[in-house]
């Protein structure tokens, strides 16, 4: 399913996705998941690190389909990801209408380019159950593992008031 994802969210945005916007949205995609039906859409762990989500399941499976149906490009300190020779479409990926639903509203809310966009996709990230707890905890480790199910009981918790 993350190499799924990985294509929907660059043939979506037509190739115009950063590396970093595409792993937010590959986290959001999971959170939300699991935050409506209690399972994530991927197998990913995953973990942040100095305010940044990491997975390395994510640069595999980059490297993967670089220069097929993507291509990683450095530009300015910014590896961009563009439609490789090989491009596929959103309908070749055949996804159930309600999956494609959840995906699209994460692209239409947060792709786009500009500083201020990624700033705001970057701080909305941040504020979400599982980053807020590992934040707020008492130590020392650089990479702390999420629990995406704390966004899930965040919910579950604002419709019992």
């Amino acid at each position: 399913m993350l190499e799924t994802l990985i294509k929907y969210f660059v043939y979506g945005t037509k190739g115009h996705i950063t590396k970093t916007q595409l792993i937010n949205f590959l986290y959001l995609a999971d959170l939300y998941s699991v935050k409506w039906t209690a399972k994530q859409l991927t197998d990913l762990d995953w973990f942040y690190d100095h305010n940044n989500l990491k997975n390395e399941k994510i640069d595999e499976i980059l490297n993967k389909l670089n220069n097929q149906e993507i291509m990683q490009e450095l530009q300015n300190n910014t590896i961009l990801i563009r439609l490789g020779n090989k491009p596929g479409t959103i309908e070749d990926l055949d996804l159930s209408l309600s999956l494609k639903l959840i995906l699209d509203n994460i692209r239409r809310e947060w792709a786009g380019s500009g500083k201020e966009r990624l700033q705001n996709l970057l701080e909305y990230v941040k504020n979400t159950a599982p980053i807020m707890e590992v934040k707020n905890m008492d130590t020392n480790q650089t990479q702390r593992q999420l629990n995406l199910h704390q966004e899930r009981e965040r919910l579950l918790n604002e419709l019992e008031f």
